[in-house]
């Protein structure tokens, strides 16, 4: 394949005030690391998964399995903080629960 090589010397682009230019390898590193240290609900999780509640709990969230794995209480590298009480909330650390759904989606929805 024959190449045509063109030179952008004396060339000068406008960007809008509002943009700038990245390298893709940064870009990348910002796209991963804009959720560490964030927190998500269960809505914002059922909104993420497009799936019921019910379905999230039963499925997930109380699968022995999975709990064992996720839950902050029973392992220190987990990622949820269960509710202390029924009615109670649920928090998920944003970065490692949309990183193990990522990881774990096709055993998750075979073993469902």
């Amino acid at each position: 394949m024959n190449k045509l090589i063109v030179s952008l010397e004396n060339i000068t682009i406008a960007l809008p005030e509002d943009k700038v230019i990245i390298e893709k390898g940064e870009y990348e590193e910002l796209k991963k690391n804009a959720n560490k240290g964030k927190y998500m609900t269960m809505n914002e999780l059922l909104e993420l998964l497009s799936v019921s509640r019910h379905w999230l709990i039963e499925h997930i969230l109380y699968r022995p399995s999975i709990k064992q794995e996720i839950d902050i209480e029973q392992n220190p590298k987990g990622f949820v903080k269960y509710p202390s009480a029924q009615g109670g909330k649920y928090l998920f650390l944003a970065s490692k629960t949309k990183e193990y759904f990522e990881k774990n989606f096709r055993e998750i929805l075979i073993e469902a």
